[in-house]
């Protein structure tokens, strides 16, 4: 059966599979799916290695119960042993306080583990036992617990490499590299791009509510011949700031200037954009006025959105999220009030947590 080039997996999430590279990870993906095997995904940052196991997810039996993300490079070795296993201890009242982990949580489902071979060495060895048996105890507790969860790894790293400087376990590592996609960088399937731009730019635009602008010739071919060295993260920045400013000529120029320079690296310079269109200084009051207002919009999204992540990243613990956006404590919690986050109900999971670390 033929399959659409645009594949929704999810709410707000699609797969784009129109190039041969993609359309093999597809049919890859679609058979491990009919499957429980770990799977090892790799790939360059941004590439779209979430999106892929999400896709292995939405194709499995498995598809109706949770699909659960836990970044191993985000957490200390201790937080991200208690946040997959979950723990147990006693309270100064002699009562029995827990926490289900994610495993626990993700009970059916599937979880994938991102940065992998951040995973400090004695939470390797805890995922090794479980792979191996589908049993694991929860941290301070002594009770053998069975779980039924389809496990995905991925990491942008040399997992073999790793191996070498015994940064990753061995027997871990074939475990999970037994079966493995990899995800191909956007300029090894630039045949994608006019359909990735505008896939991107009918999704911001129903999110901003304005109209799409139109794309050239000039632009389109400037996109295809640009590396994209930070893959599809970096192509949806690109179409989020042309969006906001729509100043095709100085789209054009950056996409080309990056091209030419540096060997794809990566370009964190939304600036040019910002430059040119203020530097013109043409368009009317109005366009003036409905420009700042969505500028304002946008960037006020993309802020409580970054802080939101990084909060999420550290569970709620704000000095760990300030540094994490290298900002001031301070400033992070007039941010928050400013924005108005609230932490999760189970939030008190932290102070649970360090209570127990204080018993052990």
């Amino acid at each position: 059966m033929h399959q659409p080039e645009i594949e929704q997996i999810g709410e707000e999430l699609y797969f784009v599979a129109a190039s041969p590279a993609t359309r093999r990870l597809r049919t890859q993906a679609e058979l491990l799916s009919q499957t429980d095997v770990p799977v090892l995904i790799t790939g360059e940052a941004g590439s779209g290695k979430a999106t892929a196991a999400r896709l292995i997810h939405s194709l499995s039996i498995r598809s109706s119960f949770q699909f659960t993300r836990v970044s191993c490079a985000a957490l200390t070795a201790d937080m991200l042993e208690s946040e997959l296993f979950g723990y147990e201890h006693s309270n100064g009242n002699g009562r029995l306080e827990s926490k289900p982990g994610k495993f626990e949580q993700c009970a059916k489902g599937t979880i994938l583990l991102e940065d992998f071979e951040a995973m400090p060495g004695p939470v390797q060895l805890r995922l090794l036992k479980l792979l191996q048996t589908k049993e694991f105890v929860r941290s301070g507790g002594q009770t053998p617990i069975r779980v039924d969860v389809r496990i995905i790894a991925s990491t942008e790293g040399n997992l073999d490499q790793a191996v070498a400087e015994k940064r990753v376990q061995e027997e871990l590592y074939y475990h999970l590299s037994a079966f493995e996609l990899h995800v191909p960088a956007l300029r090894d399937r630039r045949e994608e791009v006019p359909l990735l731009l505008g896939h991107f730019m009918n999704r911001l635009t129903r999110r901003y509510g304005v109209p799409a602008p139109h794309f050239s010739g000039a632009l389109l071919d400037a996109c295809q011949h640009h590396a994209w060295p930070g893959n599809l993260r970096e192509l949806e920045v690109f179409v989020k700031r042309f969006l906001v400013f729509g100043d095709e000529a100085a789209a054009v120029e950056e996409l080309s200037s990056h091209s030419q320079s540096a060997n794809g690296t990566p370009s964190h310079n939304g600036i040019a954009v910002i430059h040119n269109h203020v530097k013109t200084g043409n368009g009317s009051g109005d366009e003036q006025s409905s420009l700042k207002l969505l500028v304002r919009n946008a960037k006020g999204e993309a802020e409580r959105s970054a802080i939101a992540h990084a909060l999420e990243e550290t569970h709620w613990n704000r000095k760990a999220a300030a540094r994490l956006l290298s900002i001031s404590y301070r400033a992070l919690l007039y941010k928050i009030q400013e924005y108005r986050l609230i932490p999760p109900h189970d939030s008190q999971r932290l102070h649970h947590y360090n209570g127990f670390r204080e018993a052990k």
